[in-house]
């Protein structure tokens, strides 16, 4: 229930009260809710000098009790002509506002709590055909959505409720279509939504007296430019006999589809039940908004339009991208920033050997196939299936990158602490990390760009989304070749990753197939986020076995904050020991596949390398990455690139393409402090940590059930101070649980994850 509103307080057909019910993903259709419970209040105050003639209330859809609401209903709120007792209120009005979340549904809570429950009315046979037919009560919806997903899911729980009410129950339309659209792909879905209220609610609900009426065969009748040949949304001209013979009559072509369906909503039957299912709900642009009229007139357009809206842009560059061209980007990494002071470098330092202050992170398409909850990008980028953009030269693209990543090095020359010499050595780009946001290989011409960065000595970290697989297997070799696994199942792929095709989960097993036929390094790259993914770890191994893949990347999600396109919290972000324990538990599922046997067995992994600073760790092919020491019999890896090797291969490979290489030609020795169970754990003992405000753990190691064992100066804990600790531990289990459980399931899809182990971790002293 929303804090500002307050509780309903009428039920939803009582006379002069609208109800707004909402349900929200991110935030953004409750702040609508909000927006148009203001502008109603203020509206009826304005015009009454008092609010008690209209009562306005909100809340979520999951708030109301619809099988009651609908059903048993107070003799006051039948008929739709008010009694002289009743003071003149209008009939009761539910106005709704609702996000697309899955395949065309809500949110799972609202889903359940509204269109399910409305469904079960409208196929219970103890509930008579139509029963709000002879009650009163109007009916709109504004729904959010988008079309780059598609035609047949865009806003898909508001039409559906408005043909399960309207159709199926036959409430009242509070105006000619009683839908409005706001599309997240066209970016203006505040205009749209301003736009339904202004010109379709408002009107509705106070309405305007209508002026003296004219003679109807008045010139201005003869042009069709009377006042009539307007739709009044408040005024319907069927029954009017003033106007016969006149202009009115002239309807277009959506305005008599839709008559036709409401003269149709009074002629259902329930012997029309299966026919009316798939019910299409006619809309005019008016309806739709500003936005959705704009992108109809861009549609037509025969040119290919530009990829990024100046919206869209001013949202990037405001978020430190430097724009290329017409769908390209580049920023500088935050580890670039650290490794030039000296602070550590990311984990492909760590794991790879690359320079992070050599590193360039940039991206030839900004535009992705999915909306992943864990984006850290918070959705800035187009999103779209496939590219519908003009095209620019990848030669261009790579040089404006490169020049753009010089100059924003040498605008850290005034950071305290840059080392002069790296500082010299990070103009000259050794590595690109193709990662930085939407989906490089959509670009057409990624394999022209890859061949240029190669050229330059410049090596290539290519992150996908498993949604292309065509455009994988057509790949030139690469440096290193990622493919995002983000869930073990169809359904919560769905959840995590929301992506635009309908069939992601086979795209993403075919994208994985094609990486066993690589013959260089390839990569499943596994985002863990608590409370989504970071279950069924057998369903990973699995799908990691179709590749056969070189590495598996176990990383912990990084909490960005909250916004409008994520909607997880703190409590997602796995500490590093829980990243660690799942990927270990990784390499035992793998292990159990290869000693099954079959075609589809996976090599042998072992745990190879971890950063904790970035809660990663990565497992490693054995028979690709590592050697048996001749003196102590010991596994050595070798897991970092030998990048002057790899280009040397790549440049003959481009010179003679029947030329291949494999994986094993271009390893290099992995130091000792990157490998897993070093005491360095991942971090360059060449640098020195930097903690913010002199901030430093309270505790610095912890037993196996999560009591600290050793203090912020990594001396060991008295024995009365463990069992102190140990007893709150216990009282904390005792009152939420013993495990880690996900606790809240809120109606925009967040989930928090509680854990009485973690109680003492993230505990600081300063020093």
């Amino acid at each position: 229930m929303d804090p500002v509103a307050g509780p309903p307080k009428q039920r939803l057909l009582s006379r002069g009260t609208v109800t707004i019910a909402y349900a929200s993903t991110t935030g953004t259709c409750a702040g609508f809710a909000q927006t148009l419970h203001d502008r109603l209040q203020k509206q009826a105050q304005d015009q009454q000098g008092t609010s008690q003639k209209m009562v306005v209330q909100m809340g979520q859809v999951q708030d109301f009790d619809w099988w009651d609401e609908i059903l048993n209903v107070e003799e006051e709120t039948k008929g739709t002509t008010p009694t002289e007792e009743e003071g003149g209120l209008a009939p009761g009005v539910i106005l709704f506002v609702l996000p697309t979340f899955s395949h065309g549904t809500l949110p799972p809570v609202a889903q359940a709590a509204l269109l399910d429950a409305l469904t079960e009315i409208t196929h219970d046979w103890r509930v008579a055909a139509r029963p709000l037919k002879e009650k009163a009560i109007r009916v709109a919806a504004f729904g959010m959505g988008s079309s780059a997903y598609s035609e047949e899911t865009f806003c898909k729980p508001a039409r559906d409720v408005i043909h399960l009410l309207c159709a199926r129950m036959g409430a009242e339309r509070l105006y000619r279509g009683a839908i409005g659209t706001g599309d997240d792909e066209v970016g203006d879905a505040s205009q749209s939504f301003d736009h339904w209220i202004t010109h379709q609610i408002l009107p509705s609900l106070f309405p305007t007296p209508p002026p003296p009426k004219k003679n109807t065969t008045s010139s201005s009748c003869q042009d069709n430019s009377c006042a009539c040949a307007t739709t009044d949304a408040s005024h319907d001209h069927k029954n009017d006999s003033a106007h016969e013979g006149g202009c009115c009559q002239q309807k277009n072509t959506n305005e008599e589809k839709i008559e036709e369906e409401e003269e149709e909503e009074e002629d259902y039957s329930d012997d029309d039940e299966e026919e009316d299912n798939e019910e299409p709900i006619i809309l005019d642009l008016e309806d739709m908004g500003p936005s959705m009229a704009a992108a109809a007139n861009v549609s037509q357009s025969k040119e290919p339009k530009e990829m990024v809206t100046p919206k869209q842009a001013k949202a990037l560059k405001k978020e430190g991208y430097k724009l290329i061209g017409t769908h390209s980007a580049v920023k500088l990494c935050r580890w670039t920033k650290h490794q030039l002071r000296g602070r550590g470098g990311c984990y492909k330092h760590t794991f790879y050997g690359i320079t992070s202050y050599q590193c360039m992170e940039a991206t030839p398409s900004l535009a992705c196939a999915n909306k992943c909850v864990f984006c850290w990008r918070h959705h800035k980028n187009p999103v779209a299936k496939e590219w519908k953009w003009k095209t620019d030269d990848p030669y261009y693209i790579v040089d404006e990158a490169v020049k753009m990543h010089v100059s924003m090095i040498k605008e850290t020359k005034g950071i305290p602490g840059v080392q002069k010499e790296r500082w010299e050595e990070a103009h000259t780009v050794r590595h690109c990390a193709l990662s930085l946001v939407g989906e490089p290989i959509m670009y057409p011409r990624i394999d022209e760009l890859l061949g240029d960065l190669h050229r330059r000595s410049i090596s290539t970290f290519l992150v996908t989304n498993g949604q292309h697989p065509e455009q994988i297997a057509a790949l030139r070799p690469i440096t290193q070749l990622y493919v995002s696994v983000d869930a073990p199942t169809p359904e919560s792929l769905d959840a995590i990753d929301r992506p635009l095709f309908s069939d992601a989960w086979l795209r993403l097993r075919r994208s994985l197939v094609s990486l066993k036929d690589k013959g260089q390094r390839t990569v499943a790259r596994l985002t863990v986020v608590k409370g989504w993914n970071s279950d069924e770890i057998g369903g990973y191994a699995e799908l990691i076995a179709l590749g056969k893949v070189s590495l598996v990347e176990v990383k912990g999600v990084t909490f960005c904050g909250k916004s409008d396109a994520s909607n997880l919290n703190m409590s997602n972000s796995p500490w590093h020991h829980e990243v660690v324990e799942l990927t270990q538990a990784l390499q035992q599922e793998l292990a159990k596949l290869t000693e099954k046997g079959g075609p589809n067995a996976p090599p042998l992994y072992g745990v190879a390398c971890e950063h904790r600073h970035s809660c990663s760790v990565v497992l490693a092919r054995i028979d690709q990455f590592s050697e048996t020491d001749p003196v102590t019999g010991e596994l050595k890896w070798k897991t970092w690139i030998d990048y002057d090797k790899f280009h040397k291969l790549a440049s003959r490979n481009a010179a003679d393409p029947t030329f291949t290489f494999k994986v094993e030609d271009y390893t290099a020795d992995t130091p000792s402090w990157a490998l897993f169970g070093a005491e360095e754990e991942g971090f360059d003992p060449t640098d020195k940590r930097h903690r913010k405000k002199k901030k430093h753990p309270k505790y610095t190691k912890y037993d196996a059930n999560g009591v600290p064992t050793h203090d912020d100066n990594n001396e060991p804990l008295a024995p009365e101070e463990m069992e102190r600790l140990a007893s709150l531990m216990e009282d904390k289990k005792k009152e939420i649980g013993n495990s880690s459980s996900v606790k809240e399931l809120t109606a925009g899809g967040e989930k928090r994850v509680v854990d009485a182990s973690l109680m003492f971790r993230g505990l600081i002293v300063t020093k």
